[in-house]
């Protein structure tokens, strides 16, 4: 895989999973951040409004590091999580210029593909128990944070349309994995962080709900895979099923030997089914629902 691989958001859970992956195969890759302690990476924030005299600047010291003919934009960066509430204003202006700026960059490098990690469970409906969304469903966001993903999945691919670059959107379901800079980045890791210092677990979702999940490893790999496939358009990126979040509590209860208590600050039920045939028909890859084994290891991870 002869390509310059650019990483924007270094930082983040999953592109650090993603880096660390991608390290072990051909590549050049490059990573932007807005800190970095690490020589080989560019420190640019760009969640904020950057003069052009600066974005000349970024450019030309990633044309210094350009090795291959190819060149991967993979767009990691984000302000903001699912159920954010507050700071509703600051966060869109952030991520508007993060695609503001990622976009102008784009522009001058040329890259043959740009990589967007968009999100299942900010885009479709969560009331249909027994229904799996796939890509051709209409999209029903009902948060500031799914509707940005959404205006940012439209102005990706239509600038890519118009500069003749392709695109893959990777509409991702709910992430867990093991990061030592965060103890609660996802429900997973938060009860579990919380079940070991038997603390009490809040549940903004009845027990019932149903959710698809997805480690940090498997998310690293599916991008891979789109690389190594050259796959465009959108693809749904989740495991084969869902599991209830009563199932989940158990799991963690049994793992970590500790009587849990929970508190359900809301009872409604919240349903993520999302249909990942697409990418399996493209990649011949499946993604299997290794809770047992992967919360395991989190937690072995955890009170190492």
């Amino acid at each position: 895989m002869e390509e310059n691989i650019i990483i924007f958001g270094k930082n983040s859970i999953i592109a650090n999973n993603f880096s660390k992956k991608v390290n072990l195969i051909q590549s050049n890759v490059i990573n932007i951040s807005r800190f970095s302690n690490n020589t080989n990476a560019l420190n640019c924030n760009i969640g904020e409004f950057i003069y052009p005299k600066d974005i000349n600047s970024i450019v030309n010291k990633i044309k210094e590091k350009l090795i291959y003919r190819k060149t991967v934009f993979i767009l990691f960066s984000w302000n903001g999580v699912p159920r954010t509430v507050d700071k509703t204003e600051e966060i869109w202006s952030s991520n508007m210029y993060i695609i503001q700026n990622f976009m102008s960059i784009a522009e001058i490098i040329n890259p043959s593909r740009i990589i967007f990690l968009s999100s299942a469970g900010a885009l479709y409906p969560e009331n249909k128990k027994s229904y799996k969304f796939s890509e051709k469903d209409i999209t029903f966001p009902t948060t500031s944070y799914g509707r940005q993903k959404l205006l940012s999945e439209k102005l990706l691919s239509n600038f890519a349309k118009i500069h003749n670059q392709e695109i893959t959107i990777l509409r991702i379901s709910s992430g867990y994995g093991f990061d030592k800079r965060f103890s609660d980045q996802g429900a997973i890791n938060k009860w579990l962080y919380l079940a070991i210092n038997e603390k009490k677990l809040e549940l903004y979702n009845s027990k019932d709900s149903q959710i698809n999940f997805i480690s940090f490893d498997q998310i690293s790999n599916a991008i891979i895979l789109c690389i190594k496939n050259k796959l465009s358009g959108i693809y749904n990126i989740g495991t084969e099923s869902s599991i209830s979040l009563g199932e989940v509590i158990e799991e963690i209860k049994n793992i970590t030997n500790k009587k849990i208590v929970i508190e359900e600050i809301n009872y409604s039920k919240r349903y993520l089914n999302i249909d990942s045939k697409k990418f399996t028909s493209k990649t011949g890859i499946k993604f299997e629902l290794n809770l047992k084994k992967n919360i395991k290891l989190i937690y072995e991870s955890i009170i190492q």
